[in-house]
This record gives C-alpha cells, sequence and structure tokens, in this order.
C-alpha cells in the first residue's frame, strides 16, 4: 500500500508538473527568420505561433538581415534583433577572411535597432582571424552581445579579446557534454550564458537503464548548479522549424518539467528577461 502510495504522489507531482510548464511563459533565445522562412510565414503568422506557444519575447537574427528587421518593426516589444553578418548562407565557411564584413557591419549598426552581433559560425581554426577581432571590438565598443556559434576554444579567444563583453553560446557548444560544459563555465564565471537550442532530443534521452525519458542526475544537476547562466532555444534554422514549432517548445517544456520550478522559470524566460528586457539591459 505504501508502494501503491509513493506511486499515485509521484504521477500526482508529475502530472502538476506538466501542468505548470504548459504556461510557463518561453523567452527564445535563439531563432532566424530570414530567406525562406520570410515567404513561409508572414510576421502575422510568426506572432500566432509565438501566442499559442506563450513565447512573449524572441531574439531573432536572419540571412540577409532584412527579415530580422521586418519582424522587429512588426512587434518591436517582442523582438530582440542581433545582426547577422552574412548575406547569404554560403558566407558561414569564410567570412572572417573578409575584409569587406566589418565595414558592413559598422554600417548596420548605425541603425541603432540592434542589440547583438550573431549568430556567426567560426571554430578554433580560425580564432585569429582579424575579421573575427574586429567584431568582438565592435561588440565591445557598443556594449552589444556576441552570439556565437562555435567550439570552446572560440569562446576563450573572444574572452582573451575583450573579457567584459557578454557572449551567448548557440547549442551548448561542439560538446554537449555535462563536465566539459561545466569546466568552460568555471573557467569563465561572469558573462558566459549558453543557450540550449537543437539539443533538446538529446536531453530528452533515456537514462539506459528503464523507459525513462528525460534529464540524467547529472544534466539536471548542472542546470540547477549554473541556473542563472542557460537559457532555452529553438533555432528556426529552416523552415521546417517554424512548421514544427510547437512539438519542439514541447519537447522543452518536457524537461524544464523535471526541474525544480525556480530553475525552470530561470531558464524558460528569466535569465533572458534580466538580460534583455530590464532597464540596465538597455543602456
Amino acid at each position: 500500500m505504501k508502494c501503491f502510495l509513493k506511486s499515485a504522489g509521484l504521477v500526482v507531482l508529475m502530472a502538476s508538473s506538466f501542468a505548470v510548464q504548459a504556461q510557463m511563459p518561453i523567452f527564445d533565445s535563439h531563432l532566424h527568420y530570414g530567406g525562406e522562412d520570410t515567404k513561409a510565414y508572414n510576421p502575422a503568422e510568426v506572432m500566432a505561433i509565438f501566442d499559442r506557444n506563450q513565447v512573449t519575447h524572441a531574439l531573432i537574427s536572419s540571412t540577409p538581415n532584412d527579415g530580422t528587421e521586418a519582424l522587429y518593426h512588426y512587434a518591436p516589444k517582442r523582438i530582440i534583433p542581433f545582426l547577422g553578418v552574412y548575406e547569404t548562407l554560403q558566407d558561414k565557411r569564410d567570412w572572417m577572411w573578409d575584409e569587406s564584413v566589418l565595414p558592413k557591419v559598422e554600417a548596420a549598426l548605425k541603425k541603432g535597432i540592434y542589440r547583438g552581433i550573431g549568430e556567426f559560425h567560426i571554430f578554433a581554426k580560425d580564432k585569429k582571424s582579424p575579421v573575427f577581432k574586429g567584431i568582438v571590438k565592435l561588440a565591445q565598443k557598443h556594449g552589444l552581445m556576441l552570439q556565437a556559434h562555435g567550439d570552446a576554444e572560440i569562446i576563450d579567444e573572444i574572452f582573451s579579446i575583450a573579457p567584459d563583453v557578454t557572449v551567448l553560446w548557440a547549442h551548448m557548444g561542439t560538446r554537449p557534454e555535462t563536465d566539459f560544459l561545466r569546466s568552460v563555465l568555471q573557467r569563465h564565471p561572469k558573462n558566459l550564458y549558453i543557450d540550449t537550442s537543437v539539443r533538446d532530443t538529446l536531453l530528452l534521452g533515456t537514462d539506459g537503464y528503464s523507459d525513462h525519458r528525460g534529464l540524467t542526475p547529472q544534466w539536471r544537476q548542472l542546470f540547477i548548479d549554473y541556473q542563472d547562466r542557460f537559457m532555452v532555444a529553438v533555432d528556426t534554422f529552416s523552415v521546417n522549424r517554424w512548421n514544427t514549432f510547437d512539438s519542439v517548445v514541447a519537447d522543452i517544456r518536457e524537461w524544464l518539467s523535471q526541474l525544480p520550478e525556480p530553475v525552470a522559470r530561470k531558464l524558460a524566460h528569466e535569465n533572458a528577461q534580466r538580460l534583455f528586457l530590464t532597464k540596465k539591459s538597455r543602456e
């Protein structure tokens, strides 16, 4: 009987947690709206997707930047615009060696709407690029955040160039392993934030011993220990991600529900709100 009551209590607790998660606001810290996205979904349709998923705000970048600007001007109170450094998606591979990038970025920043630079892709072999260094220096000069898609060596390089700049590391980096991420966070105790985008299926993998679907003790403890440093995101890297947005958010809510509610709130929206919506963050 005691075992039955304990199991029943666990079921009720889980159901209650899922119910809370279903209503919890989401601040998406990594989305794109460019190219084919703008043809498939107009700004009003994007806002409808946000509304039904309780996405209150979103960090947006795009290639080209026209999509970001269109969405920002349609809903300036909901969109946090980041300036992309590519003109085409093919530029991902070698933008860091293109000397025309820096003057173009400087010119775009004069519009005065951008809150950060990125997402940009760069890896260790290119970390000494003068263009990359120039982008970091521009972010430092203008008080902008950097959204980096790269390995840990890139994060180290950014902070060696500008220790006071704020970095949002996309996708939990290239080694989404609990011990490795812990070591990077310990190495950079200030100004490094990490988004969980496209890692939801990893976080919802089975534990290897049962049919349990969800966070391992290691992931759960990492998020608890560094609850002020992680933020959730969908990452609409293709039109199909907009098509499946609802199911991706459902996955995010599933693993969030396995964290203590105060921790889940921080990852879901409070950390991003502190970075982007407080008076200090806008100065």
